[in-house]
């Protein structure tokens, strides 16, 4: 497996690049056609770009890579985010021929091991929309509790946004 590291601000365009192919791979059926092949690319590049000039003080992405140095996944946290339920693992993108090899499951222990050392309490959360289920099926196998349903506005979707529903655990939950 490989290692993790934490992400520094040259790597935002592998993260944007990343971040846009899963959400083609895997938001066709909350997000539009014309978003996702046209614009969500330089989107995600300006988010991802405009995240590490100003981070966020509890921001810590991990990436995962192969040896020669290609983006395999990566994972998003704001620690302490809401203060209610924890720290926020805001992104969690596995490349696709990476997906089942349990990188994705690494990612959330690290992320879990980062609660339990940096945050105020050792509460995590995410979000997962409602059509993802196959990503939703992982989060319940690992544990997760489902919380709060709700619509979120995301690029892409239209003024009504897309349905999405919270999973929660305790940080350590994950490590067992």
């Amino acid at each position: 497996m490989p290692p993790l590291h934490p992400a520094a601000p040259h790597d935002a365009p592998r993260i944007a690049a990343l971040h846009a192919r899963s959400w083609q791979e895997n938001y066709t059926a909350a997000m539009s056609a014309t978003y996702l092949q046209q614009e969500a690319p330089a989107e995600r590049l300006a988010v991802w770009t405009e995240r590490f000039a100003h981070p966020a003080p509890g921001m810590r992405v991990l990436l995962a890579e192969d040896d020669d140095g290609e983006l395999l996944g990566f994972s998003c946290l704001f620690l302490d985010h809401h203060s209610e339920d924890g720290s926020l693992l805001d992104n969690l993108h596995v490349r696709a021929d990476q997906q089942g090899t349990g990188l994705g499951k690494r990612l959330m222990q690290a992320t879990a091991r980062l609660v339990l050392a940096e945050a105020q309490n050792d509460k995590l959360y995410l979000w997962v929309l409602d059509s993802n289920t196959r990503a939703r099926a992982v989060y319940e196998r690992l544990g997760g509790r489902v919380g709060r349903s709700e619509q979120h506005h995301m690029p892409g979707t239209g003024p009504e946004g897309v349905a999405a529903t919270s999973m929660h655990w305790r940080a350590g939950e994950l490590l067992e």
